[in-house]
């Protein structure tokens, strides 16, 4: 009887530390995400964002962000940062309201054509809106895609919202703080640089600090 019982015990034992195995196995086998592939980043802005100012906006480098102020009243103004032209990509930023009335705009330029002289915007403002349009250099206003809609998603005042807009084809989707909040089919602009956007509306001086640039594949 002992020798049965004993050897009951073993055949328990071995099924045991068999389905463990199993277990253990089946735990380290998990499909895990593909990793993302950057194309290209910058966090301290040395050697990337036109740092070009006027009398009406000012472009400088400060404690390791790209800033941008808009001095004038109801004024405008953007920075390409990338000398590389891309057609598909996913292109994500910081962007924190420095000071500054909250009647504002400020975001992304994506596929900004050299010939055309246009691009796409995608901005925030710090009153909680945001919107899409087409702008550039030859246009007075900019053409509205989605014009300026209110969002719980948007951190107001001074604030960082991470920005994030996904282009693929014709198809824009745009995100802040990794919360969709639209698409926008689009074919006129294909490729082009990319970088920042800031505008004042009624009172000038707004300034809009952005960060932690990337761009990597859709």
């Amino acid at each position: 009887m002992k020798h049965n019982r004993l050897l009951f015990f073993s055949i328990f034992l071995l099924v045991t530390m068999l389905a463990c195995s199993t277990i253990t196995n089946l735990g380290t086998s998990e499909v895990q995400p593909t990793p993302v592939k950057v194309i290209f980043e910058d966090s301290e802005f040395t050697d990337s964002c036109n740092t070009e100012s006027t009398s009406d906006i000012e472009r400088v480098v400060e404690n390791g962000q790209f800033t941008m102020r808009v001095i004038t009243s109801s004024y405008v103004g953007w920075t390409e940062c990338t000398s590389a032209e891309y057609t598909d990509f996913v292109f994500e930023a910081d962007a924190t309201q420095i000071s500054g009335p909250n009647n504002n705009a400020y975001g992304m330029i994506l596929r900004y054509g050299l010939e055309s002289d246009e691009f796409y915007t995608f901005m925030i403002s710090g009153d909680g809106y945001y919107s899409f349009t087409v702008d550039g250099a030859n246009h007075t206003d900019p053409e509205f895609l989605v014009e300026w809609t209110e969002s719980s998603a948007i951190k107001q005042g001074n604030q960082t919202n991470r920005l994030k807009v996904v282009a693929v084809g014709s198809s824009l989707k745009y995100y802040v703080n990794d919360q969709m909040l639209g698409e926008v089919q689009d074919s006129r602009f294909t490729t082009g640089t990319l970088g920042f956007f800031a505008g004042s509306v009624d009172e000038g001086n707004v300034q809009i600090a952005f960060d932690n640039l990337r761009v990597s594949e859709p």
